[in-house]
């Protein structure tokens, strides 16, 4: 009997055992779930306080020589924001995985990071006319939608080899698909029809390319013809 009476309580304790291991499981899940987002969220508040900073300072050096006159090849804040821009397109890439691509804060901040980088261009524009520096840009048009978003990956893996080997080269990434008067502008100013295309030094214009010599061979051209592989 007593046998018996044991036996009739091992369920009982099985299904007690299950209901704890799922509680448990499920505590650990929303903790994880909580820990991500609030991480995220702390990288995007710092991403915020950092684009106010970058910008505030491309600003700052731009009126320096447009409106107090002073002498614009004396700056040596280029580096630094040129800098601070790369750590602001990797942060906002970490957002897209963690947040999503389509999330409304993160689309924000990359139209904002748009505007940053069109005036950190201007800037490098009037250094290379007013001050002879020779700095290549890099213009990258890609699309985060599924039928271009391998492509714009591979361009973007080509570009980031490219950028570690040249140290007098500016990168800009814009984002095709932002719902944004710029970026159409953009599109319409450089004739982006497709993704990826990048535009080397505002005058070279290359759909898809290949390998890195594709890209490498018209660094630092300055004539107007375009080119199409």
């Amino acid at each position: 009997m007593k046998k018996g009476n044991q036996n009739s309580r091992r369920p009982v304790q099985s299904k007690k055992r299950y209901v704890l291991a799922f509680i448990i499981g499920t505590l650990i899940f929303i903790s994880a779930f909580a820990l991500t987002t609030s991480i995220s969220y702390l990288q995007f508040q710092r991403i915020s306080n950092f684009q106010n900073e970058i910008s505030y300072q491309i600003f700052n050096d731009k009126l320096d020589y447009s409106f107090f006159g002073e002498d614009i090849c004396a700056t040596g804040s280029l580096q630094k924001i040129s800098e601070g821009l790369s750590y602001q397109g990797l942060i906002i890439s970490d957002l897209e995985k963690k947040l999503g691509k389509k999330n409304k804060k993160v689309l924000f901040r990359k139209k904002f990071y748009t505007i940053i980088e069109l005036e950190h261009l201007d800037f490098v524009n009037k250094l290379n006319e007013k001050c002879s520096l020779n700095i290549s840009t890099i213009l990258f048009f890609y699309s985060n939608n599924k039928n271009n978003l391998e492509k714009s990956e591979e361009t973007g893996r080509l570009l980031d080899v490219i950028y570690r080997k040249n140290k007098n080269l500016v990168i800009y990434s814009f984002d095709i698909n932002i719902e944004s008067n710029i970026i159409e502008k953009l599109k319409d100013k450089y004739d982006i029809e497709k993704s990826p295309t990048i535009i080397i030094n505002e005058n070279k214009k290359i759909f898809n390319p290949k390998n890195i010599k594709d890209i490498e061979k018209y660094l630092n051209l300055k004539d107007e013809s375009i080119i199409w592989l």
